[in-house]
């Protein structure tokens, strides 16, 4: 390794070593089911969290609850002392039980602030409302075990140390810092939507009889919900809640009394040392003091939004900031009430007024940190399109009602990178833990947003004559197809986040995102796209395995089919079905459970496996795929013989290595593996497909992995191993990436894409001898040999080649694909790409763009929102470190690079042309580290022909096709309205 390439770790020393002491005491903590238990018996402690009453005084010592000990030390404060079991989930890394009276500013303050431990502080505020006070249920009542004076006092000390800091001033932290300041407790609580929303919660929980009323409060809000709540309470609530119920009625008749906002602003004028904000501040509260009508008022509210938003890096103190902050938070429950108002008015409203809706309210998601500047300007460019072309066509209408339909994906992301490690360390403690996005996203501008989108998609789909379903029931927004296809089995839809130990392969699985080591399944829905050209995507696009993208709004529905045979049906332009299976659709499929046409044929004539000798990257041409080595190590050599040193050197252990030592017998005495294996495969292929197949299967593959994990490929062969690593650096100095690459890999009609093992960056002989094992073993895996088996016809003739190549520190990694994915458009570059190494392949939640090769225009399809980002560790293996969350990953320059990739890439590959000679789409792993384009991989783009000629997807898409070109009218109400 590179002096340079050694500085360039070094930055990340101390990041791995407070990861690996806080992974130590994770390690050290018992199980997460006893620390729920533990979670559960301070819930019902008269002392919470607390073992007894301390006085802590600024100098460090700590002191029994007695009279003023602090006040020769500098003062202090009274509060309860943590349990032994408190300080021992805190030390692993569970920031439970604050107490904000003497929170460490500085954690939270400088260049590296722990973002994590404020997630999990915010999260617990939440529950702490939605709980019943959570953990400190019975320190509630427990005398001096916290003071409300001091826990204000220390939560207003953080916000103002935050706002003062500039890392808290950036657009990439505006939503979190925000979140800081609703949720603690920097003043009594006002009347507030949120409030409204907990205390409902609160009642629903002890009186399950108000949960119709609690759905109402929560869906579909309005000022004549006191009214409800007063009714229910005489009629048919319970004498013990009396006071809840009037609580919860007078405060949302302090919502809606609508002077909040105006109120808040006028003061925030008053107050605030910045003369240029304080005067806008009071015109703010001047223009919403005049508007009457609910539209206007979403308006003006919308525009004060985005308005503040773009004053907040600038304000001149942290108290002009704090005082924006405050403001923000009032005008977004100003503009729920008026947006719940205008829900009343919708039916008559036309597509011209819905259009100017759904302006005012991107502009307040972007105002409360839900959208980027550059996710506001993406939208406003369809509505553009919308609100002005001359002469809008429906496949226009549909098209970008579709873009607009991300809004909520986006907000969703953009919680996520702020909380999303939070929530992954506090859900396994707390159940309640998957409502906090939920609630906040709920409790927001985007509810209506969600509403009115949704009303002018289903106006669209019924001008095109198509409309997705869910068990018969039409949906406009809230289902986005990403692959098409068609598929049968039952539904699996968990309330956890994680997938179970064994899938079904013939099941539909619901995921919270992509991820990078799924099995084989039937059909995808998923929560996040994540990477829309992730391996998994790619590879499930390939199979013709449909996926979709599924929103909060529909997820109801959709856990409704939880554990019962399903079909899932995805047409190529994107209609969705999701319905109950049954003997109707028995004609649909025929005897198929996936209709899929991709069968897995390698070349075995042009199979060479006699060459056992190493081969370096230089030596290799693409016509060697299938050869000698796989296609990642033949387009490799193709891709340095044009490229050069853009691509990092390595070499390949061909083939034949491995067919090699497979003559060695399975065990003392026993045949060849070689041998053995056929005799295997035959033995399985005649059992009759079921569960008895599988585990045999299974049970071979386990064997096999087992001998290939000890085997020793001779003397000579790692005194040549050991030469080739001398070749590319010191030994212990450098790292490299060991990838398996199959025979059966990027074949006319497959993939194969992420199936197969990659070990990244591994230092040190030994350690890249070790990975070999592992990485030989791969296509052997239980999850290879699924996706993989049902289109093999000959399953023995799978050999492994290995690609050895240098690590390269990329700043910025991913992958383009040469075409629209989404329409196969040719001249288009579908990118997706994440700050570190390993970008968009492994399901992150990455930067996609669309870009037009010949123009230069791109179009933003998604940020990149995944809070962490990989970086090579200088003892080998991948770290995570914090994404920056900037809002473009790629640079104008970077773009331009790719696009003039993008044209000599079919120059350069004959394999990307047609007996036309016309350019395919090629898959295409790039990296860049200095604005320097580095290459990883070259395969070609390979889809499923099956759904394109499915007759019943087809017929799905026949109407669109006939009634694409036909005008919408904007001064109408859309038909569903009539």
């Amino acid at each position: 390794m590179s002096r340079r390439a050694c500085f360039a770790f070094a930055c990340t020393g101390l990041l791995l070593a407070t990861a690996s002491a806080a992974r130590a005491a994770r390690e050290a903590l018992p199980d997460p089911a006893v620390l729920r238990v533990w979670v559960e018996e301070m819930k019902t402690s008269e002392r919470g969290p607390f073992q007894g009453i301390r006085w802590f005084c600024n100098d460090g010592t700590l002191h029994p609850a007695r009279p003023y000990p602090c006040g020769e030390r500098g003062g202090g404060v009274q509060h309860g002392e943590w349990t032994a079991r408190v300080k021992e989930m805190r030390e692993g890394g569970y920031q439970v039980a604050n107490v904000l009276s003497t929170l460490p500013v500085e954690r939270y303050t400088g260049s590296n602030p722990d973002v994590d431990g404020l997630g999990q502080m915010l999260i617990e505020r939440f529950l702490m409302r939605v709980d019943d006070g959570w953990i400190f249920r019975g320190a509630r009542t427990y005398r001096g075990a916290l003071q409300i004076e001091d826990e204000e006092a220390g939560a207003r000390r953080l916000v103002l140390a935050m706002l003062a800091d500039p890392t808290w001033r950036s657009p990439a932290r505006f939503a979190l810092v925000r979140e800081a300041v609703r949720q603690l407790p920097l003043q009594p609580d006002d009347a507030t939507a949120a409030t409204v929303r907990h205390i409902a919660l609160e009642i629903a929980e002890k009186d399950r009889g108000f949960m119709p009323l609690r759905a109402k409060i929560h869906n579909l809000p309005d000022e004549k919900d006191a009214v409800a709540v007063r009714e229910y309470a005489t009629t048919r609530g319970r004498a013990e809640l009396a006071t809840e119920y009037e609580s919860l009625a007078a405060t949302i008749d302090a919502l809606y009394a609508r002077t909040g906002a105006v109120s808040t602003l006028e003061t925030a004028a008053q107050q605030s040392s910045d003369p240029a904000l304080a005067e806008k501040f009071q015109l703010s509260a001047q223009k919403l003091a005049t508007a009457r009508d609910p539209a206007e008022r979403v308006d003006v509210a919308g525009r004060i939004l985005e308005a503040l938003r773009e004053a907040f890096a600038g304000a001149a103190t942290p108290e002009a900031a704090l005082d924006l902050l405050d403001a923000s938070l009032a005008l977004e429950d100003e503009f729920f009430v008026a947006a719940n108002a205008l829900v009343r008015r919708q039916a008559e409203a036309t597509r011209r007024e819905r259009l100017a809706w759904i302006e005012d309210t991107l502009r307040a998601l972007y105002g409360i940190g839900f959208l980027s500047r550059r996710e506001l300007d993406g939208t406003r460019e369809s509505l553009r399109i919308l609100v002005t072309q001359p002469t809008l066509t429906v496949d226009t209408y549909r098209s970008e009602l579709r873009y607009l339909s991300r809004a909520p994906e986006w907000s969703d992301r953009w919680l996520v990178f702020q909380f999303g490690t939070a929530e992954a360390r506090l859900a396994p403690l707390e159940p309640l833990v998957h409502l906090f996005r939920q609630d906040r996203l709920r409790g927001s501008p985007l509810l209506f947003y969600t509403g009115v989108v949704d009303s002018l998609v289903r106006d669209a789909n019924q001008l095109a004559g198509i409309e997705h379903e869910i068990l018969g029931q039409k949906v406009g927004a809230g289902l986005r197809a990403l692959n098409p296809g068609l598929a049968r089995g039952v539904l699996h839809a968990p309330e956890g986040e994680d997938l179970p130990e064994h899938v079904d392969p013939e099941g539909i699985y619901l995921l919270p995102e992509s991820t990078s080591d799924l099995p084989r399944v039937s059909g995808i829905l998923t929560r996040g796209e994540g990477s829309s050209l992730s391996h998994v995507q790619l590879l499930a696009r390939n199979l013709g395995i449909p996926n979709v993208v599924v929103g909060e709004a529909v997820l109801p529905r959709i856990r409704a089919l939880d554990g019962q045979r399903s079909v899932l049906a995805v047409s190529p332009a994107g209609v969705v079905q999701i319905a109950r299976d049954g003997v109707g659709w028995d004609a649909v499929f025929g005897t198929q459970r996936v209709v899929s046409d991709v069968v897995i044929r390698p070349d075995l004539a042009k199979l060479d496996l006699s060459r056992a000798s190493l081969v370096p990257l230089s030596q290799l041409r693409a016509e060697d795929s299938g050869r000698i080595s796989g296609p990642k190590g033949a387009n490799l050599g193709q891709l340095r013989a044009a490229f050069g040193s853009a691509v990092p050197d390595g070499f390949v252990i061909p083939f034949g290595v491995f067919r090699k030592v497979l003559d060695q017998p399975i065990e003392p005495g026993g045949p060849p593996v070689w041998d053995w294996m056929r005799e295997r495969y035959d033995a399985i292929g005649a059992i009759p497909e079921g569960p008895a197949r599988d585990r045999e299967a299974y049970r071979f593959l386990e064997r096999l992995r087992a001998w290939i994990a000890q085997v020793d490929p001779g003397p000579a062969f790692r005194e040549e191993l050991r030469a080739a690593l001398d070749g590319l650096g010191q030994d212990g100095f450098f790292g490299v990436f060991v990838r398996s690459d199959t025979n059966v890999e990027d074949l006319p009609g497959f993939t194969g894409a992420g199936l197969n093992l990659t070990v990244p960056n591994v230092v040190g002989y030994d350690g890249v001898f070790a990975a070999l094992h592992e990485v030989w073993a791969s296509p052997f895996t239980d999850r290879s040999y699924g996706w993989r088996q049902d289109h093999m016809e000959d399953p023995e003739y799978v050999f492994p080649a290995v690609v050895v190549q240098r690590s390269f520190p990329s700043e910025k990694s991913g992958v383009m694909v040469t075409a629209d994915v989404d329409t196969g458009r040719m001249g288009w570059l579908s990118i997706a790409v994440n700050e570190g190494v390993g970008g968009a392949v492994d399901g992150q939640a990455a930067e996609s763009l669309l870009v037009n090769a010949d123009s230069g225009a791109v179009r933003l399809l998604a940020q990149a929102t995944a809070p962490t980002k990989a970086v090579l560790a200088p003892t080998g293996g991948i770290a995570r470190a914090p994404a920056s969350g900037t809002e473009a990953v790629l640079a104008r320059g970077e773009i331009a690079q790719l696009i003039e990739l993008s044209r000599e890439v079919p120059n350069r590959f004959a394999a990307l042309r047609d007996e036309q000679g016309h350019p395919l789409p090629a898959d295409i792993e790039f990296a860049f580290r200095d604005g320097r384009l580095t290459l990883l991989q070259i395969r070609p783009f390979v889809e499923s022909k099956s759904a394109q000629k499915s007759r019943y997807l087809l017929d799905l898409d026949a109407q669109l096709r006939a009634r694409g070109s036909t005008v919408v009218l904007r001064d109408v109400a859309p038909q569903e309205s009539k």
